[in-house]
Order: structure tokens, then C-alpha cells, then sequence
């Protein structure tokens, strides 16, 4: 299949089969670098985080590996993404990189575009826009919230997801040339680099319970709550569906709030249809009526806000930290952002120092600052006559 985008020959070889697929991943151990794309569900049309398609651009094909077909182990792609000798030129690479550790991969040596376009100055813009403003190309629609699940992909799926790949390399080389000038090379770099090491806890990834779902509710019926959400979990988990379309969240409160609400059951909106049984309703009754005996036994209160009551003296240590932050965020960063914006620009400042990133250098939670925001808080706090000894050892 040939694609033709302006100025841009392109061959595209969608890949389903056993040998084809081992005889790319052949070809791309021989190269250098890469531009790489993933395609992924979260619980949109399936239960959890699901590879649905792998983009790869050697510089001449297109490589659309497809993860879901019965005769592809993706994992022989592993050794591609991990090997340090080849470049991973990517866009926005944070959810495809949380994705691949997800599923066993630690890809190493990632060139992320967004991050050379922050370091350069650039607002923040999707890969299609950016490729508009800086190459003159128009990429087309987006077709980002496809079903990836359905097979076979239909030709303006296919076009998307190949285009995502066809410009990163004509994208890097224009942001590698406006780094060399402006002489932030180094930096773009040296950020890239943390890729090498980034962590992921999967608990971030199954975390669909969240400390703002407490909202007002009291102790005991946060546990039901709890219980409830843990209920949906399991059964989206096993009919492979998002957990929303099992059980709305909204119906869990107002079951919580009001537990007579299950006589209704099976009249109830927002309720997979299959759920809508005397057996699943029985089974929810049990469910409740056993969360609030386990509360009981607990000592769980009704009328004590499930958020907690912080001491006077958490509250004193809340509020301390608070205006160390906002001290030294007046008196030491302002100024030192204010000279990066000068020299540099308003997005380069915003990104090397954020609210966050001041937050945890202040409080020593940053862990390792990069090298080259630690030469320029030396090198600005020098000129204005500030104290950097407190923020960098």
C-alpha cells in the first residue's frame, strides 16, 4: 500500500502475519533510529489498558504492527524498544511509554518531540498543529478516538496512524538545528534521558478508586462505596467491558447515600444490561448490607467525614510548608524565571520551573535535579545576587 502525503512517498506494510512480522523485526535491529506511535485502549471500548496497534517509520515504510492478531507475540518487538543503540523519535511519548512498562518493555533511548518543542519555546500544541506551524503540512482529521479494537481497520485509521510517524523524523531534524543555534542541545537531551529510568507503579495505572471520590461522604459510607466500586471492578474486569459502562459511578452514590435504592435495581439507568437480574440485585443487597456490618465492626463513624480531620498540628505543618514555597518562589525563583523568560522565552520558563518543580526542589522531594537547571540557577542566581546553597548541594 502506498500513501502519498505532499512531498512525502510513503509505503505502508500492515503486518498481521508470523514470518512478516519476524522479518521486520529483523530489518529494524539493523537501524539506527526509529519513529514510533502506539494506539491504545483505556477503558474506553475494553476493560484496562490494551495495546491495540504499534506505528514504526524506519525513514522509507511504514511498519503498522498489529498486537491483536493471534500470530503476533509483541513481545519479539521488545528487543527493538530496549536497545539502546537505536533512537526512539516520538511525540508526547508519556501514556506509550507508561504502556509499554505496563506490558513488560523498557524502551530505551526515546527522543521526545514534545519535549524539544517546550525547551524551544513552542506553546503547547498537538503533533498535528505543530507539524502545520513549523513544516507547512496539513496532517488531516484526527481519528485518535477510533474503536483500535475493531478489525480490520478501516483505510482513514490506517492513513492516521501512519501519518503520526511520517513527519517525526523531518520534526526532529528542524527542532535538532533550532537547538544547535539557540545552544540547548544539551538540555533537550539531558531531559530525554530520564526516559532511561522512568518508573511506573501499575497501581497508578488500576487506581479506579481516588481520594476526590470521598467527596462528603461520611466514614461508613466511604466503605460501602469502596466495596461497591471493588464489585464493578471485578465484573467489568470479567466481561471485559470499561468499568463506567458496568455501573454508572453516579448510581453507586446514590445507592450509598440511600441503600433502598436496590429494590429498583432492575429499572435502574446507567446499569449494564446483563446486570439487570434478581441475582445480581440479591448479590448487591448482600453486598451493602455486609459493608455496613464491617463498618460497624471497624468502629467507621456516620458522622465523621471520610476525608479525615488533619491535627492543628498537620494543619501547621501544611501551612509552613506553604510559605516556605511561596518565599521562596517570590524571592529566589520569580527572578530567576523572569531572566529565562527574557532570554529564552515565557514556555521554556514555565517548563524548566513549574509551580511543581519549584514545590519539590523547595522541599527536597525532586529527588536528582537535572544538571543543566542547576548550571542555570547557579548562573542567574550569581547575576542577581541570590543564594542558590539552599536549593542545590
Amino acid at each position: 500500500m502506498i500513501i502519498i502525503y505532499p512531498s512525502k512517498p510513503m509505503s505502508i506494510r500492515y503486518i498481521q502475519q508470523k514470518d512478516d512480522f519476524h522479518s521486520a523485526v529483523n530489518h529494524l535491529l539493523s537501524t539506527d533510529q526509529i519513529a514510533v506511535d502506539l494506539e491504545f485502549d483505556r477503558n474506553r471500548y475494553r476493560y484496562g489498558f490494551n495495546l491495540c496497534l504499534v506505528q514504526i517509520y524506519d525513514g522509507d515504510d511504514c511498519l503498522l504492527i498489529d498486537p491483536l492478531s493471534e500470530q503476533i507475540q509483541i513481545e519479539k518487538l521488545f528487543p527493538v524498544m530496549e536497545n539502546p543503540e537505536i533512537e526512539k523519535v516520538a511525540f508526547a511519548f508519556q501514556e506509550d511509554h507508561r504502556l509499554l512498562h505496563h506490558i513488560g518493555c523498557r524502551p530505551k533511548n526515546i527522543f521526545d518531540l514534545r519535549i524539544a518543542s517546550q525547551l524551544l519555546n513552542y506553546p503547547p500544541a498537538s503533533l498535528t498543529n505543530i507539524v502545520m506551524d513549523t513544516l507547512d503540512v496539513d496532517m488531516g482529521k484526527s481519528s485518535q478516538n477510533s474503536n483500535w479494537f475493531k478489525r480490520p481497520l478501516k483505510e482513514h485509521q490506517i492513513k492516521y496512524a501512519a501519518k503520526d510517524v511520517l513527519y517525526l523524523f523531518d520534526l526532529k531534524e528542524k527542532f535538532k538545528f533550532e537547538a544547535k543555534k539557540k545552544e540547548i542541545l544539551p538540555w533537550i537531551d539531558e531531559e530525554n534521558r530520564n526516559w532511561d529510568h522512568a518508573q511506573y507503579d501499575d497501581s497508578d495505572i488500576n487506581n479506579f478508586i481516588k481520594e476526590k471520590d470521598k467527596r462528603d461522604l461520611n466514614e461508613v459510607e466511604w466503605h460501602v462505596f469502596v466495596k461497591l466500586m471493588e464489585f464493578r471492578e471485578e465484573i467489568a474486569s470479567q466481561a471485559n467491558r470499561p468499568s463506567y459502562q458496568i455501573i454508572s459511578k453516579k448510581l453507586i452514590y446514590k445507592i450509598v447515600e440511600n441503600p433502598e435504592r436496590l429494590n429498583q435495581w432492575t429499572a435502574e439507568k446507567g446499569v449494564f444490561r446483563r446486570l439487570k437480574t434478581a441475582h445480581i440485585q440479591q448479590k448487591m443487597k448482600s453486598l451493602v448490607k455486609s459493608a455496613l456490618k464491617e463498618a460497624e465492626d471497624l468502629g467507621l463513624s456516620p458522622s465523621k467525614s471520610a476525608r479525615g480531620v488533619l491535627t492543628s498540628e498537620e494543619m501547621q505543618e501544611i501551612n509552613q510548608r506553604k510559605q516556605l514555597i511561596q518565599q521562596a518562589k517570590s524571592e529566589f525563583f520569580t527572578p530567576i524565571k523572569d531572566r529565562i523568560s527574557d532570554e529564552f522565552g515565557d514556555e521554556v520558563s514555565t517548563f524548566l520551573f513549574s509551580n511543581r518543580t519549584v514545590a519539590e526542589i523547595v522541599t527536597g522531594s525532586n529527588g536528582s535535579l537535572e544538571q543543566y537547571k542547576r548550571d542555570l540557577i547557579e548562573r542567574y542566581a550569581d547575576e542577581l545576587n541570590l543564594n542558590a546553597d539552599r536549593f542545590i548541594d
